[in-house]
């Protein structure tokens, strides 16, 4: 997982509601509905221990560590927030996860669901009165402590599995999800066979580490790349393309597709570049790579690198397996859509040829494959894409997307919610009102750092040579060594800033901790901080520089300490002239 200090801003659409779990196509986007996940696997997954946005597996999930869904990076592309109603983790078959299972959203098991205490769903709120009864309801647990209900952590709730795993069970909110993972595979492959049989419009230059991909079509550019026999993918992928244009790259590879160097795609085009596996099996990342782009191969089982490596977009595949000690992840890079195949592909343009009183009609066949004016009796597509129902198995038109349905009549006994997830392995640190500080020493600015000067190179004087007429001539002396100007170093430290973060307690178990900030001035400590952070997370205070601080960090309930609880502090920046950890 990365360690990025994470922000609370509520965006929708990242996962799909609890109450109308399904399917729908969009029009435009393979992915379907599943384009609100960052990863839809159809079969089975294991090991994966971080999704940056939602995740939905259809077969068996495992996991013999935890794994956190929902948690934006620092600089990800989209601010994902905590939402009342949207299931950022769903799971058709059985989930068993032996570590902490950490979710901003909602989480729904379809089978047997074990989680290890400690696992934690950060539910948005949505201003209903009676939002913590309905989520009462949907995690409600046999054997759970009668005791337990979902904590009020100001602007969102807090589903902890203290006692018992808790998950809200498909047939408890009466939702297909079998059904809802066979219409989206077959929506999925539907697309998928559209797009290969797309035209090739752009062309690919061979280099020595590179396939370099280039198109001028405005709208999208379709490569083809043969890797058969072998399936080895031993370059990088580079794209030459207008500026906001997909790039669509068909891969032929037999049943293995080989995937041998470290970086494939660019970040700058990631969200819209495609990456279509046609008759990939299994496809293997032989290198611990970074892909940057989407990847369409609902029929493949990927199997990620021992030692890690990640994908940045949206993903659809037939199945997932990674060694137990990788840590792969998977970054939320949505697939923008606007493909345009099947009856809907690109004609060519027809010029527009003024009004005849009486068209005779023209042999259709006789059109050369190059766009013509044509009389208006019967214009003839390209005869690479032909005129025929759009190959997917729903209709074109579909139903609008909706990010979250209206309130809608619920069949369960409390009124319908729409509990939206923002997974955050951590609660956001939560500032807390305090009694107004003593006065502190002025703010001074961290002293600047200087850099010597460099000395002045020696100038040489011309040699005059007697001529007939004196002229000043340079001559050729020994080479004079200038000093060299001494290294100026960076200064690393941000000043006035004090930002660390917790990693749990040496004794393994979930604890929650004030983080408290004091100032010192003549013996006296003034508080100017406190702040609760539940397991793990980040903190970050803004303080003048000059002056003397002590950090705190104790646990929040002390009756569940034991002699081998000690909490894991990293600081990572320390901008003030004197500092005290206790």
């Amino acid at each position: 997982m990365d360690n990025q200090y994470y922000y609370n801003g509520a965006i929708s659409g990242v996962g799909i509601p609890y109450d109308d779990i399904k399917w729908f196509d969009i029009e435009g986007s393979p992915f379907g509905l599943a384009s609100g996940f960052n990863v839809i696997v159809f079969g089975d997954a294991n090991n994966i221990v971080d999704v940056e946005g939602a995740m939905a597996v259809g077969g068996d999930f495992y996991s013999p560590r935890g794994i956190s869904v929902g948690f934006e990076r620092e600089n990800g592309q989209m601010e994902i927030g905590y939402s009342p109603d949207l299931v950022r983790f769903m799971v058709g078959g059985n989930t068993t996860v032996m570590g902490p299972l950490v979710v901003v959203g909602h989480v729904v098991g379809n089978g047997s669901f074990h989680a290890a205490k400690g696992s934690t769903y950060l539910i948005g709120k949505d201003g209903m009165t009676n939002q913590k009864q309905e989520l009462s309801y949907l995690y409600q647990a046999n054997g759970g402590s009668k005791y337990w209900e979902p904590a009020d952590k100001g602007n969102h709730y807090l589903i902890s599995s203290y006692d018992v795993p808790r998950y809200i069970p498909a047939d408890r909110i009466e939702a297909d999800v079998t059904g809802f993972f066979r219409s989206a595979r077959e929506s999925v492959n539907a697309f998928k066979q559209c797009i290969q049989d797309l035209p090739v419009n752009g062309t690919i230059t061979d280099n020595y580490h590179e396939w370099i991909l280039r198109g001028n079509d405005p709208v999208q550019n379709v490569f083809r790349i043969d890797a058969r026999p072998n399936g080895l993918i031993t370059k990088g992928i580079r794209a030459e393309v207008p500026e906001g244009s997909l790039v669509i790259v068909r891969i032929v590879s037999g049943d293995h597709a080989h995937l041998q160097y470290g970086v494939m795609g660019e970040e700058s085009k990631a969200n819209r570049t495609l990456y279509v596996f046609e008759d990939a099996q299994h496809i293997h990342m032989e290198q611990p790579s970074d892909i940057w782009g989407s990847i369409l191969a609902p029929q493949a089982m990927f199997h990620g690198h021992q030692t890690g490596g990640h994908v940045s977009g949206s993903v659809a595949l037939g199945s997932f397996a990674v060694n137990a000690n990788s840590g792969f992840e998977f970054h939320l890079y949505p697939f923008v859509g606007g493909v345009v195949c099947g009856s809907t592909a690109p004609q060519p343009p027809v010029p527009t040829v003024p009004s005849m009183p009486a068209p005779t009609p023209a042999p259709a066949q006789t059109l050369p494959t190059t766009p013509i004016p044509t009389p208006p009796v019967q214009p003839t597509p390209r005869p690479t894409p032909p005129v025929q129902p759009a190959p997917r198995p729903t209709p074109p038109v579909q139903p609008a997307p909706r990010p979250t349905p209206p309130v809608q009549p619920a069949p369960r006994p409390t009124p319908p919610v729409q509990p939206a997830p923002r997974p955050t392995p951590l609660p956001a640190p939560r500032p807390t009102p305090l009694p107004a500080p003593r006065p502190t020493p002025p703010a001074q600015t961290m002293p600047a750092m200087t850099c010597p000067e460099c000395p002045a190179c020696p100038e040489t004087e011309p040699e005059i040579i007697p001529f007939p007429v004196p002229i000043p001539v340079p001559v050729p002396a020994e080479p004079i060594e200038c000093p060299i100007c001494p290294d100026c170093k960076e200064c690393l430290i941000t000043p006035g800033v004090i930002f660390g973060c917790i990693w749990g307690c040496d004794c393994s178990k979930s604890h929650e901790w004030d983080i408290k900030l004091y100032s010192v001035c003549n013996d006296c400590k003034n508080l100017l901080y406190c702040e609760t952070i539940s397991r793990y997370g980040c903190f970050k205070f803004e303080v003048p520089y000059n002056a003397c601080y002590v950090l705190e960090v104790c646990p929040a309930d002390k009756a569940t300490m034991c002699s081998g609880c000690k909490p894991k502090v990293t600081l990572k920046n320390i901008g003030v002239a004197n500092f005290m950890l206790c």
